[in-house]
């Protein structure tokens, strides 16, 4: 039996359009659909075992409404929902790891990159908890759901030259492959300044033209590297200016991406934000579901398949 896709659900909108998301993939992979409704005890009156367990019982019947509701909504064909004790960043990837889960499916609230990482928002939480790749799923992305979503045709996956985005273009290719989509592999640069002599207005100078051309043929040789490293030879490559966040929407715009894959460096929740990390940036801005691969998966070693492998979906 393929293994399931897990969602956490809170009956936001976020989370019914994650849950949209989850059913058309799942439905796609031939995979089971579970959603997880996460309650934080924490919040129960201390000291009355009565009471809290009136609360534990309250919050089991407005799962088990939002689950009917859900249901109605996708149409899913196997579709299981769970109640699952504590905060949802750690809940929702305890039990994903429980379900075998290939993809753990939230919702972004679209907050800025610092703002979320700030206020400690539910889907940073569960990228920096989960073992296993996150499905974002902006409120942008809302129009991918429903009964006119556009056709899609490609997963675009960033690449950097990292272990982190050499474990999320194996995703990305399992994905696609599963998904029945082409690939497409996607490097963004900055233009470097040289220390040569300043141009005339409106002229390149020949050393700036010849710093900018080996950019790309070192971008162009890492893409190919890459499609090569996973077996994905006839992927399309794309060489973007600008910067990574920027260019990885735009090409999934170009390419009528279904979903964009990317590598996260692990970095603290501040940090992580102050740099501007391209999977929190997607992931509170973006147009498009984002599928962030964890560090932790790159760091088993590049010998090593990831954990979660969805080519055995």
């Amino acid at each position: 039996m393929s293994r399931s896709v897990v969602c956490g659900v809170d009956g936001s909108d976020g989370s019914l359009a994650a849950a949209a998301v989850a059913a058309r993939i799942s439905t796609a992979l031939g995979s089971s659909l579970v959603l997880g409704y996460a309650v934080d005890a924490s919040a129960f009156p201390h000291g009355n075992e009565l009471e809290a367990e009136h609360h534990w019982r309250r919050a089991q019947e407005r799962a088990a409404s939002l689950f009917e509701i859900i249901e109605d909504r996708v149409g899913a064909v196997e579709l299981d929902g769970r109640v699952v004790r504590g905060a949802p960043e750690r809940a929702l990837p305890a039990l994903a790891a429980a379900e075998s889960a290939a993809l753990l499916v939230v919702g972004s609230r679209g907050r800025g990159a610092v703002k979320a990482a700030l206020l400690g928002s539910v889907s940073s939480g569960v990228v920096r908890e989960s073992d296993r790749p996150v499905l974002i799923v902006p409120p942008q992305a809302d129009r991918f759901t429903g009964a006119e979503a556009p056709e899609c045709a490609t997963v675009v996956c960033g690449v950097d030259g990292s272990g982190e985005a050499g474990a999320a273009a194996r995703v990305a290719a399992q994905l696609a492959v599963a998904l029945g989509l082409g690939l497409v592999l996607v490097h963004a640069y900055q233009q470097r300044s040289s220390s040569a002599s300043m141009p005339a207005p409106g002229l390149t100078p020949p050393i700036a033209r010849n710093l900018e051309q080996r950019q790309r043929e070192g971008a162009r040789g890492l893409l190919e590297a890459t499609a090569l490293d996973i077996g994905q030879e006839g992927a399309e490559i794309r060489i973007e200016l600008g910067d990574a966040a920027s260019a990885l929407d735009r090409s999934a715009a170009d390419e009528r991406a279904a979903l964009i894959v990317v590598g996260t460096h692990g970095r603290g929740r501040l940090a992580c934000a102050l740099v501007g990390s391209t999977s929190a940036r997607l992931a509170a801005l973006g147009s498009r579901p984002v599928v962030v691969v964890p560090a932790g998966i790159a760091r088993r070693g590049s010998g090593d398949p990831p954990k979660v492998s969805l080519g055995q979906l």
